[in-house]
């Protein structure tokens, strides 16, 4: 019962309700609400969610960061293999169903990550 109300829930924070008004295109997917995704959705969710998921948090984690100076560097990331590793082995726990994903990722990167 509860694999179902994760997978409803999932679906329903990543379906949209429309298309994108896009013509003559396919609609782009709607953003992935990361500061709410899971280790439970991340169980239930298709390989495309993933991959998305995956990308989101290597373009935000990866984005500018900016000093006093002005000075301009970027944060780091991890590899699609390596964030895919991490969560499906973290996830795995059976205490980590709510954890969420930005927060894994984010210490993950500070520890291991590379240049985006």
């Amino acid at each position: 019962m509860r694999r179902v109300a994760v997978a409803g829930a999932c679906a329903f924070a990543i379906g949209g309700c429309g298309s994108g008004g896009h013509a003559g295109g396919a609609a782009k997917p709607p953003p992935i609400p990361l500061a709410t995704f899971n280790c439970g959705q991340w169980h239930a969710a298709r390989g495309d969610i993933r991959q998305t998921v995956i990308d989101e948090l290597h373009h935000f984690y990866g984005g500018p960061v900016s000093g006093h100076r002005r000075t301009q560097a970027y944060g780091t990331v991890l590899t699609d293999d390596q964030a895919t590793t991490l969560f499906n082995s973290y996830c795995a726990q059976p205490f980590a169903g709510n954890f969420t994903l930005y927060k894994l990722y984010a210490r993950a990167a500070a520890f291991g990550g590379g240049a985006p």
